[in-house]
């Protein structure tokens, strides 16, 4: 009982699985009324999560009546009354508590990670947090639920930008979002639904889903080794290209300082856009960082958009875009009623944060650690399959390619990785439709040969294992592909 594998959590935050976990057992009576839960800190070790995140599930879990607590006691499950059995659609089926393919444990999960949030500052946080309930008004509250949010972020916000990336922004050029997500959407809504968007191809899956729900055109571009194809770019009819130039996903890719320049020329030609993702430039792990193709556009045509996933955890829900000044002007007349989808309290206290120094000593330390288990894991795999394998992109972020020579297909490696408990994607599942011309999405993706022939290419996370782990896990992989 209240054994679930936190690895299985996909898009939500750690504490919403977990909320739904429980929810469910006591909803279908796998937890008993009057049943007492696990304590936070019993349930937090057992998990091998924060305690924030069991408190957080508690908290949501009592709020909505499924749980009580006892002073001095504990929580304990509430009667619920009968319900109706009904088929539950399956965007709401009850979430998973073990990972049915396989037998074996799960030794490694290179899909997902979960470093952050276990090596974030959480005393550092709380203290930010208190100092913010102690000492804001209520007039920077109001003022942070506002469409572009709080002043004080915007204005941490591109003061990091300026000292880190070279970027001279303003405050007022600085949107926060709850999530990359939400500011897909008001990307759209910003420039308008009738344009073509182009994406990289292979990228992010998510990116065309996210678009096509917009009501947009989509068009796939494939990528050379300079970066996104211009030609393919320039024959698809898209007026916005959603890039990745400091470390596309997920090939690893560097756009060229040549092809940035294509880029931005392609940009000025009419009424063009380049969307800048800079997802993970802040863990690049040897030499300068790579210079953000909005640092060197001139004319105006980039918009810049990063996270606080990678760094801060998928618990922090917070993203931010950096518009142009004619953009940032547009976005307060036509979508300045909107409030803002991020905790006025969770702004300001990200702010002081980031402002007393915590947020870049914390980048620093996950930086150092994924280089250090990055180290790790690939010296155990080149002892575990000699010169069987090859990387690439080492050292340019928070993934890099693994390729094997091997008569099998990517799926037959993937299924056999998973049976011995390792979780691994194949670099050809993340391709789409993209043709030589960049034409816009069809109804049927292309088939890809990539996954059927030699050599096989696999996109593993620096993060994922620890440096304890990696021979095991290299060991295994070699076993299992044997």
């Amino acid at each position: 009982m209240f054994f679930y594998d936190m690895e299985s959590h996909g898009d939500l935050a750690l504490y919403e699985y977990l909320y739904r976990c429980i929810r469910h057992d006591i909803a279908h009576g796998k937890v008993e009324p009057g049943q007492k839960l696990p304590s936070k800190r019993t349930l937090a070790k057992q998990l091998g999560v924060s305690l924030i995140t069991i408190e957080a599930a508690y908290d949501q879990l009592a709020a909505e009546g499924y749980i009580r607590s006892r002073e001095r006691c504990g929580y304990y499950a509430c009667a619920l009354a009968p319900a109706a059995h009904a088929a539950q659609p399956a965007d709401v089926a009850a979430p998973r508590t073990q990972n049915a393919p396989s037998n074996a444990p799960l030794l490694a999960d290179f899909t997902h990670s979960t470093l952050a949030t276990t090596m974030l500052p959480y005393s550092a946080w709380a203290k930010a947090v208190r100092r913010t309930l102690s000492d804001e008004s209520a007039a920077s509250l109001a003022e942070a639920a506002s469409a572009a949010g709080s002043p004080e972020l915007r204005s941490a916000i591109a003061d990091h930008l300026r000292q880190y990336r070279g970027m001279d922004v303003s405050p007022g050029q600085v949107v926060i979002g709850a999530g990359s997500q939400t500011l897909y959407q008001l990307l759209v809504q910003l420039l308008g639904r009738t344009r073509r968007y182009a994406v990289e191809d292979p990228g992010y899956p998510l990116l065309t889903r996210m678009y096509e729900q917009q009501d947009a055109q989509v068009a796939h571009i494939g990528l050379d080794d300079s970066g996104i194809d211009v030609n393919a770019l320039e024959d698809s009819g898209a007026s916005v290209a959603h890039i990745m130039p400091s470390h596309q996903f997920p090939t690893g890719i560097v756009t060229t300082a040549a092809r940035r320049r294509e880029l931005l020329n392609w940009a000025r030609e009419g009424d063009r856009y380049l969307i800048e993702d800079d997802y993970d430039s802040e863990f690049r792990m040897a030499g300068r960082p790579i210079p953000s193709l909005f640092g060197i556009d001139a004319a105006e045509r980039v918009l810049y958009l990063n996270s606080f996933a990678k760094s801060l955890g998928a618990a922090f829900r917070m993203a931010y875009l950096v518009l142009p000044p004619q953009l940032a002007q547009r976005f307060r007349k036509q979508l300045g009623f909107y409030a803002n989808t991020v905790s006025p309290l969770d702004q300001l206290a990200l702010a002081r944060f980031i402002e007393q120094g915590h947020y870049d000593r914390h980048v620093n330390r996950l930086r150092t650690h994924a280089r250090k288990t990055q180290d790790a894991l690939v010296n155990a795999l080149h002892e575990a399959f000699n010169d069987r394998i090859a990387f690439a992109g080492l050292n340019d972020g928070l993934h890099f390619i693994m390729q094997l020579e091997s008569e099998r297909g990517e799926r037959e490696l993937t299924a056999a990785a998973e049976a011995a408990g390792i979780r691994i994607a194949p670099l050809s599942s993340f391709a789409g439709t993209a043709s030589p011309s960049g034409a816009p999405t069809g109804t049927e993706p292309q088939a890809s040969t990539a996954s059927e022939t030699s050599p096989a290419r696999f996109i593993l996370r620096s993060d994922s294992t620890s440096i304890e782990e990696s021979p095991a896990v290299a060991n295994a992989l070699a076993n299992a592909w044997t």
